[in-house]
């Protein structure tokens, strides 16, 4: 009779095992963190200016969607983003000229900074946005999206010649996922 009670457990327990899927073993495991560290480019070309300030816009999109993180973009939990941070990483044109620049993301809060170009490019200056709450806007964002539109914008004055430089946006964080 104890013979029959363990075979019959056992088949039980065997058979309670094969029917368990894929995703009933996927709920038991632990949250995956996976580093995203992204760099994007933003070119920026400027006119001949006359002696007065000109309108600029350029955008493009930031996102955390890489070979990484494919598979798992239906399954975000969270997004932390430790570091968003912008420089000028290529410069040509008119070595005085100028810009008083706005850095939005997904039109949010901007970053405003003023600045000779050419030295910005030359001492490597960073620009990084620190505000708790806005980095926590953009990781929602992105959670939900995938992506965020990044916007450089303001007004240049350069009136030696025209301008054309490179916003490089960096994006360093984490991606929570359930695997």
């Amino acid at each position: 009779m104890i013979k029959k009670s363990i075979v019959l457990l056992i088949l039980m327990l065997g058979f309670s095992f094969s029917s368990c899927d894929e995703d009933d073993l996927e709920s038991l495991l632990p949250a995956i963190d996976i580093n995203v560290d992204e760099t994007q480019k933003i070119d920026v070309f400027v006119d001949k200016t006359d002696g007065d300030w000109v309108d600029y816009t350029s955008t493009m999109d930031l996102s955390i969607a890489n070979n990484d993180t494919d598979k798992y973009l239906n399954k975000i939990k969270k997004v932390k983003i430790n570091r968003l941070r912008y420089k000028v990483f290529s410069f040509n044109g008119d070595p005085n000229g100028e810009v008083q620049g706005t850095f939005s993301a997904d039109n949010g809060q901007t970053l405003q900074n003023n600045f000779v170009v050419q030295n910005a490019f030359a001492n490597g200056i960073e620009y990084e946005v620190k505000d708790t709450a806005e980095l926590n806007r953009i990781a929602n964002a992105l959670k939900s999206k995938h992506a965020v539109q990044i916007t450089y914008s303001g007004k240049a004055l350069c009136d030696q010649q025209a301008m054309n430089f490179v916003i490089e946006v960096r994006l360093e964080g984490v991606v929570t996922v359930d695997p």
